[in-house]
C-alpha cells in the first residue's frame, strides 16, 4: 500500500498477514465481529480497543506506537521556518563536529563545513532520503548502505504518519517510489521510531578512509521550530576494532619437538639472587676416559 494507511486499513493488513479471519481476530481481541468490521471500515476505536487489537495481533512496541499514531491522528502542524543568523553561527561553532538542521521529513535546512566534508552534495535544499537513493555518491559514503536505507525507510514511515496529509511528505514518497530499492523496502511495511545503532560508518570518497560517527538528534528550545539539530562526532575508539587480548606466559611449556608429556622446568625468577637459589645446580664434570 502506497502512502499512510488508516488505522482500520492497518489492522486489516496485519490481520491478513497473520492469516486470521475477522471472526478469529474478534474472538482474540474480545470484540464483536460487527464492531471489528466497523473499525476496519474507518471507525475510531478507544485506547482499550487499540491495545486489545495490537495484543491479539502480537504487534511489537514500535508497531503499537505506529498504530496509535494512525488512530489518534498526526501531530500538530508546524509552519516551515528558517534558522536565524544566530542559529547559523551556532552551527558553524560546532566544527569540527558535524552539524545540520533538518525537518521532520528530513529536508536539509542548513549544514556546517564538517557535515559537507563527510556527506558531499548533501546541501541545504536536498532531502536525506532522496540523497540516499538517487545520489550515487551515497553508496560510496555509506559503508553499510543497505542497513542505512532499510533503517531510513522504516523511520520515514513513522515520520510520514506523524505528519499526516502533508504535501511535502506525499511529494517525497511519490518521488522515492520510482526507485525499485526504495519501493521494495517500502512495501515490506517495517516501522522504526529511532535508529537501532547511533553509530554509522562513513567513507571519504576522495581518500576512501573509513570513519565511525556517533549521530545524535537534538530538538531546540523552541517547540515551534520546524527543524531539528543533527550532530555527529567522530568515535575515538571504533567498535569495529577488536581490542587486543592480554596473554600471560605459562609457568611451564612443552617444546613442539619434545615427546608428549615432557615439560621444561620453570624459569628462574629474576629477583632471586645467585647465592640464594632455592634449587642450586651442580656444575658439570668431565668424565674420565
Amino acid at each position: 500500500m502506497d502512502g499512510v494507511p488508516t488505522f482500520g486499513e492497518y489492522i486489516r493488513q496485519r490481520r491478513t498477514t497473520a492469516n486470521l479471519t475477522r471472526p478469529q481476530l474478534a474472538w482474540l481481541a474480545n470484540l464483536s465481529v460487527p464492531y471489528l468490521t466497523k473499525i476496519e471500515g474507518g471507525a475510531n476505536p478507544s485506547r482499550r480497543v487499540i491495545e486489545s487489537l495490537t495484543t491479539a495481533l502480537k504487534l511489537t512496541p514500535v508497531d503499537f506506537e505506529y498504530a496509535l499514531v494512525l488512530a489518534e491522528g498526526p501531530l500538530p502542524r508546524i509552519e516551515p521556518d528558517q534558522p536565524t543568523p544566530a542559529d547559523l553561527e551556532y552551527l558553524d561553532l560546532l566544527n569540527p563536529a558535524i552539524g545540520a538542521y533538518i525537518t521532520g521529513l528530513w529536508d536539509i535546512v542548513a549544514v556546517n563545513a564538517a557535515h559537507h566534508e563527510f556527506f558531499p552534495e548533501m546541501v541545504a535544499g536536498t532531502n536525506y532520503l532522496e540523497w540516499l537513493f538517487f545520489n550515487p555518491i551515497s553508496r560510496t559514503v555509506m559503508v553499510n548502505w543497505d542497513n542505512e536505507t532499510r533503517m531510513a525507510v522504516s523511520r520515514f514511515r513513522m515520520q510520514l504518519a506523524r505528519a499526516g496529509e502533508d504535501e511535502r511528505g506525499a511529494e517525497i514518497l511519490e518521488r522515492c517510489l520510482v526507485d525499485p530499492d526504495f519501493a521494495l523496502l517500502w512495501h515490506s511495511d517495517t516501522v522504526a521510531v529511532e535508529r537501532g545503532d547511533l553509530t554509522k560508518l562513513v567513507r571519504n570518497p576522495r581518500t576512501l578512509a573509513i570513519t565511525e560517527l556517533r549521530i545524535n538528534l537534538w530538538r531546540t528550545q523552541s517547540t515551534l521550530q520546524s527543524w531539528l539539530l543533527v550532530m555527529g562526532t567522530v568515535v575515538d575508539r571504533p567498535t569495529a576494532v577488536t581490542r587486543p587480548v592480554l596473554r600471560q606466559r605459562p609457568e611451564t611449556s612443552r617444546a613442539i619437538n619434545s615427546p608428549e608429556g615432557t615439560m621444561t622446568p620453570p624459569r628462574r625468577p629474576k629477583n632471586v639472587a645467585q647465592g640464594k637459589d632455592p634449587m642450586p645446580t651442580t656444575p658439570l664434570r668431565q668424565l674420565d676416559s
